[in-house]
């Protein structure tokens, strides 16, 4: 599949913005800080959606009142681009578990949950602060609890899935809005050995998921999605139950703890990781 690059400089504060106008457009997003409050903007697309691209990036700048920066596009190298990011996965050791890719040898050391995530075409290997957040946040929870039924919200690579089937050996559902996820998701289960506690399935929100309730949801999303969603997530939730929300910065962080706490959640923790925040938060008992 030949593939382009298009960068563009942005201020930080309107990276997120963006990054979700473009979501349906790409195959993935990132920003990082050149220099201080200059941050270089790339999307990897297919070349067909160049033209679609282009009107989003210029009418958000202008509707913005904003100047348009300078937009370059380059076509991705030959080179097999998730192979590439294979080679520079390193494992990583994140709270209870160490996370690796099938291209590294070395055992974990036994106090250290394995979690076998291969690079892939969907978000979540244990590198971005907000994955990060929730591998933490779901270490310290296991210091004092056990769940019998998990919800990943927007599963992505399933990694919190498969970190929660792996910590409590509970049946788990993972629900993503893109169907390249959730294969990707069903791909990592097998990886794990857990093709019989991961569920995957194709939901929009919370559209799938009916009367059931969990007594643990994780929500790696955007900040957005998640006060949008916070009625039906809360009440999806068991009485008591936890919830885990992450993807959002931490000057978002009150938007989303008065959300959640409207619908019957209050904050419980939260983890900071560079700009990133990651929430824990509770329902009350009495439902």
């Amino acid at each position: 599949m030949n593939l382009d690059q298009l960068e563009c400089t942005i201020a930080l504060n309107l990276a997120e913005d963006l990054s979700s106008l473009l979501e349906e457009h790409s195959t993935s997003i990132s920003w990082y800080e050149k220099e201080p409050k200059n941050w270089a903007f790339q999307v990897v697309f297919d070349p067909s959606l160049e033209s679609s691209l282009r009107d989003i990036i210029q009418t958000f700048f202008k509707e913005k009142g904003l100047s348009i920066p300078e937009i370059k596009i380059d076509p991705l190298p030959k080179e097999d681009w998730v192979t590439a990011v294979y080679r520079d996965f390193p494992p990583l050791t994140i709270g209870r578990f160490y996370i690796y890719g099938s291209h590294i040898q070395e055992t974990p050391q036994e106090e250290h949950i394995p979690l076998h995530i291969d690079a892939a075409t969907a978000f979540g290997s244990g590198q971005h602060e907000s994955t990060e957040g929730c591998l933490k946040a779901l270490s310290l929870l296991s210091e004092q609890h056990a769940f019998r039924h998990t919800l990943d919200m927007g599963c992505g690579s399933g990694i919190l899935a498969i970190a929660m089937a792996s910590l409590w050996k509970c049946p788990v559902l993972a629900c993503d809005n893109d169907p390249e996820a959730v294969r990707v998701t069903q791909e990592n289960a097998h990886l794990n050995h857990l093709d019989s506690l991961v569920e995957a399935q194709v939901s929009e929100g919370f559209s799938a998921i009916k009367t059931r309730t969990f007594d643990l949801i994780t929500a790696n999303i955007l900040a957005g999605p998640l006060c949008q969603m916070a009625s039906e997530a809360v009440r999806t939730l068991a009485p008591g139950g936890f919830i885990i929300l992450a993807g959002l910065l931490n000057r978002q962080a009150e938007d989303v703890i008065d959300a959640y706490r409207s619908a019957g959640a209050k904050l419980f923790d939260q983890l900071f990781i560079g700009d990133w925040s990651t929430l824990i938060l509770r329902k009350h008992n009495h439902g």
